[in-house]
């Protein structure tokens, strides 16, 4: 985050405090993608107040019917996820049938993973990570959310891509990323790893 964001969004915590979270939530709908991100990292670093809104603005929308492929949306889901919302469990997985991209499902998954659902998705994953045709176009995405996944099979399945030759490296670097994530919350995973990806680890100084 560039220091000029941090400046602001600074300015809107200490200034407006919780009474800028109806603003903030607005701004998730604003065509510019980088109000959207600013207004998003203002709501996370508000927390509590801000969950507790965001996921009223969540079950609103769900009600009233969400369109598909209703991007502003998944910037709700997404901040519900980070902060371990999980009311919001049924909804995320009925979203779930509104989305085409695959992109935006990951962002479901990922919330549905930190939320700690993410064994019930790990098929899904798995085929993404190691079958589907597009895999290098998202396996980046698909490697982070296993990260959030504390499961063997989670390393399993990243093990498996480190080593498919078809997977690029640039999805590969993620897949250590991921699996170095998962070692540090489960350090006993370590031995799952082998000592080829620890080595690997190692000259990129994640060891």
């Amino acid at each position: 985050m560039s220091n000029e964001r941090e400046d602001l969004i600074r300015r809107i915590i200490e200034e407006k405090g919780e009474n800028a979270i109806p603003t903030l939530i607005d701004l998730l709908y604003d065509e510019d993608p980088e109000v959207k991100e600013i207004a998003a990292e203002a709501l996370y670093h508000l927390q509590d107040p801000a969950r507790e809104a965001l996921y009223q603005e969540l079950l609103k929308k769900w009600k009233e019917g969400i369109e598909e492929d209703d991007i502003s949306v998944l910037y709700i889901v997404d901040l519900l996820g980070d902060m371990g919302e999980k009311r919001a469990k049924d909804i995320f997985y009925s979203l779930l049938s509104k989305y085409t991209i695959e992109e935006a499902l990951l962002v479901i998954y990922e919330a549905l993973a930190k939320i700690g659902e993410g064994e019930k998705i790990l098929n899904v994953l798995e085929y993404m990570l190691l079958e589907d045709s597009y895999r290098n176009n998202y396996g980046d995405q698909v490697a982070m959310v296993l990260s959030y996944i504390d499961s063997p099979k989670s390393v399993e399945i990243l093990k498996k891509a480190y080593f498919d030759e078809s997977l690029s490296k640039e999805v590969k670097e993620f897949i250590l990323r991921a699996l170095r994530n998962l070692i540090d919350r489960n350090p006993s995973f370590i031995t799952r790893i082998g000592r080829d990806i620890l080595k690997d680890m190692e000259k990129i100084g994640w060891s």
